[in-house]
């Protein structure tokens, strides 16, 4: 239920921003208020609780975000009240990120690595799954020394394992497949 109505929502201010040209505006303005929630929950939680009037909300969210996101956006977030689907903020914003990525032909991958990748790397790694996806890479580097070294790449749900620990796994299961 709450994928359906953040999609429906996402869906409307997606096709909003298209209209105005401002879609890219619109995703800002989303991530900003996401961080914000995700910082403060204990906004998030006014917002959720039933006993707080839709004016005192408004304006809590006019206080918060009025100098910060478009006018557009901060009208939205009043539908957002009006309807009761306060709860729902972050998954609207995911739910457009998701539209936002698909349009613009963008992939999120995260690459993760023993040790940090430096630029050079991570610019020529974007640019290999770039030309091999034919998308517009969005790479994310974390670390994670049990890898030993090489590189698991997640894209989307899929992981291409391609550390020096799966290789050596798989050198193990060779060798007991082998031994029997």
């Amino acid at each position: 239920m709450a994928k359906l109505i953040a999609n429906r929502y996402a869906n409307a201010l997606f096709e909003a921003g298209t209209e105005l040209n401002k879609l890219e505006e619109f995703q800002k303005d989303l991530n900003l208020i996401k961080d914000v929630l995700e910082k403060e929950p204990k906004i998030e939680i006014i917002l959720a609780h039933p006993k707080i009037s839709k004016d005192e909300k408004k304006d809590l969210l006019n206080n918060i975000f009025g100098k910060s996101v478009s006018g557009e956006m901060l009208n939205f977030l009043y539908i957002i009240i009006d309807k009761r689907r306060e709860r729902y903020l972050i998954d609207i914003n995911n739910e457009f990120n998701d539209l936002f990525n698909e349009y613009e032909n963008i992939i999120n991958i995260v690459a993760i690595t023993a040790i940090p990748m430096n630029e050079k790397h991570q610019e020529k790694l974007k640019l290999t799954l770039g030309e091999k996806l034919n998308k517009n890479v969005n790479l994310k580097n974390t670390i994670d020394p049990n890898i030993l070294g090489g590189v698991v790449l997640k894209i989307d749900n899929k992981i291409l394992d391609g550390s020096i620990k799966a290789q050596l796994e798989n050198i193990e299961r060779s060798i007991k497949i082998s031994a029997l």
